[in-house]
């Protein structure tokens, strides 16, 4: 989960940075930015994966108990 959020936080970093030129006129910045943004969903999935498996896993042990 630990690298999901830095994935997360990661992309919403180069998400400010890709909305720059919307705010600053006359800036012009690579289109990779915007795919570079796209590291938030990554991110954000992989702290779900990872939270629905430390889910099943104290389910699991509670059960067995």
């Amino acid at each position: 989960m630990r690298i999901g959020i830095v994935l997360l936080v990661a992309g919403m970093i180069c998400t400010l940075i890709a909305i720059l030129p919307l705010v600053i006129s006359g800036l012009k910045l690579p289109s990779f930015w915007w795919g570079l943004s796209m590291l938030t969903a990554v991110g954000l999935a992989v702290i779900l994966v990872g939270l629905r498996s430390s889910s099943k896993t104290r389910t699991k042990s509670r059960d067995s108990n």
